[in-house]
């Protein structure tokens, strides 16, 4: 699995709901591994009952997604309804203030094993053609894609300080001085969910560190890989 597939996902608003938020719902920053697999299995038509199945297995998949521009959020008081009885017979409003993303762009990186995912993906993603509609989090929210490239990656390792250019889990850096704070960067740490089963329980958590604006961060990795085009990325 040395060829992974880049593609462009942006879009005019996004919300990926955090998961300690109830009343007043507040948004990741980037769409959680979980979201893009949802989004991938959009584009490719796999059921939504059993989609999380082909992403159970780290080994099986490859997956890094990198901000393009500047995290700005913005938010809206929504009116939901109640709408268990007919719609000419609503009565309930509840007002929401909700949390979005304005103008999100990202690159994706993946790769799977599986090449009845990863051929109709990159078939899919070359002709701009998605058997479902993709969208970021919600569905009023619809999402636009671009086929980048296919590109080879090789495993790379260096004792020296790297520029990353994709969001960072915590569990690659040397050690807890391994981060450069340096040239105005604006760093974060957020905890993410990274593995999710059919039930929507979530196997695997981790704290991932990403720079706010889109830029690189100056870090020291046990392990990191390249693109063919030299840029540095690593997978969740």
């Amino acid at each position: 699995m040395n060829k992974i597939i880049v593609f462009k996902l942006w879009g005019d608003y996004a919300h990926f709901k955090k998961f300690y938020t109830t009343t007043s719902p507040l948004t990741f920053e980037f769409p959680p591994p979980p979201t893009l697999f949802g989004i991938i299995s959009a584009i490719i038509g796999l059921d939504k009952t059993e989609y999380l199945d082909h992403f159970q297995n780290p080994d099986d998949f490859k997956l890094a997604v990198r901000i393009i521009n500047p995290i700005k959020k913005v938010r809206w008081t929504e009116n939901l309804i109640d709408t268990k009885q007919h719609f000419w017979r609503i009565k309930n409003r509840t007002q929401i203030r909700t949390e979005f993303l304005k103008d999100p762009s990202y690159l994706i990186y993946f790769s799977h094993n599986d090449f009845s995912i990863y051929e109709p993906l990159k078939a899919n993603l070359q002709k701009h053609q998605s058997v479902y509609s993709v969208c970021l989090g919600l569905s009023e929210l619809l999402a636009n894609f671009e086929y980048i490239a296919e590109t080879e990656v090789k495993t790379m390792s260096s004792s020296g300080e790297i520029n990353l250019i994709t969001v960072l889990p915590e569990s690659y850096l040397v050690d807890e001085m391994s981060i450069s704070f340096e040239g105005n960067r604006e760093i974060f740490k957020v905890n993410y969910p990274i593995l999710m089963q059919n039930n929507r329980v979530v196997n695997r958590r981790e704290d991932i560190l990403f720079e706010r604006n889109g830029k690189p961060i100056g870090c020291k990795l046990k392990q990191y890989w390249e693109t063919e085009q030299g840029e540095k990325i690593v997978f969740f």
